[in-house]
């Protein structure tokens, strides 16, 4: 019996009612036997016995069978008590909720396609957790401190997974080979880096954006593999600066970023051999007036990127269109370049 304290809890309650049937099975074929009762009977007299209901008994009373009820009750009670205590300590503690719990955390991780991975819940964890949020991007919360944030009611019903986001086996839970990026914000430098190492070992195609605490830290970020670096204080230094040197450009900034106030975006999207892009230039094509997009950028990976491109440009499979405008606009775009839809 001790074995099954330390099983999973459904396990432990499969145990336990196995053990209860076998006793009951095991009353009725005595009873049977003894008492010369049908199968029915014996069921009956088995269970009226075991839960000392205390009904009339059945069949002959015989020695025999005085001496096997007493066996019987001595032995039944003892595991229909033990198997009603097993039943109420599973649900009164908790065991089964937490483990149906995180039977249901396991299946929402399999399940989890074309993701961004958090690593730490921390002030800049938590804003970028909230954009993505906001911009309704599937993303999973990977944070070492048990239960931090889970309690957030802006992220309630959101995937926390906890555990060491260092360690290869806790990034494969997080679905590391199907996520579509990952963001490491942890607080020192040293564990971004290997965050960093770790993830490009699992999937080397991943986009990494990483935090970089102290100046100086870039170098080392991205020969690790990350893609991207942020260095929060060199950020804050320039938007300062900035905001004394030209405020009203900073204020544009933030009218186009803040989604409180218009609701704009930038988006990376690909031209597709079959778009009907392909071939037109930008001034043929007229973008701006067909789909309400603007084009921002062109992205080749001969010529690198062609910013604010002119009115003779001509679009080429394969180009990445840089493009600012809503998500009803942006989404036209997207059905163009991938050939979904045509011009009008």
């Amino acid at each position: 019996m001790p074995k099954a304290h330390t099983s999973p809890p459904l396990q432990r309650l499969r145990y336990t009612l196995m053990l209860l049937t076998l006793v009951v099975v095991a009353g009725a074929i005595g009873y049977h036997l003894l008492s010369k009762l049908n199968f029915l009977d014996s069921f009956y007299m088995a269970i009226t016995t075991l839960f000392t209901v205390g009904f009339r008994e059945l069949g002959q009373v015989n020695n025999a069978t005085k001496l096997f009820t007493i066996a019987y009750l001595i032995t039944g009670l003892g595991v229909a008590t033990y198997a009603l205590s097993n039943l109420t300590a599973l649900i009164v503690e908790g065991d089964l909720q937490g483990y149906l719990r995180e039977r249901r955390m396991e299946k929402r991780l399999q399940d989890l396609r074309n993701h961004v991975i958090v690593c730490g819940f921390g002030k800049m964890g938590f804003q970028a957790a909230w954009e993505l949020k906001q911009v309704g991007v599937p993303f999973l919360i990977l944070e070492k401190e048990v239960n931090k944030g889970s309690k957030n009611p802006r992220f309630e019903g959101e995937i926390f997974l906890y555990g060491n986001a260092m360690d290869e086996l806790t990034l494969e839970r997080a679905g590391i080979r199907h996520a579509r990026g990952l963001i490491t914000t942890l607080t020192t430098d040293a564990d971004n880096v290997l965050v960093t190492l770790t993830a490009k070992q699992l999937a080397p195609d991943i986009p990494i954006v990483a935090r970089a605490a102290q100046l100086g830290m870039e170098n080392k970020l991205k020969a690790a593999g990350a893609n991207h670096i942020v260095s929060p204080y060199e950020i804050g230094g320039r938007r300062m600066a900035a905001l004394l040197l030209d405020p009203e450009l900073m204020n544009y900034v933030d009218l186009v970023l803040d989604h409180k106030q218009m609701e704009m975006a930038i988006e990376h999207i690909l031209v597709n051999p079959s778009s009907q892009l392909v071939g037109l230039t930008m001034r043929e094509a007229r973008l701006r007036d067909t789909t309400g997009a603007l084009i921002v950028g062109i992205h080749r990976t001969e010529t690198g990127l062609i910013f604010n491109p002119k009115g003779h440009e001509q679009f080429q499979a394969g180009d990445v269109l840089l493009a600012m405008g809503d998500h009803s606009t942006l989404n036209a775009l997207v059905k163009v370049a991938r050939g979904e839809s045509q011009l009008t």
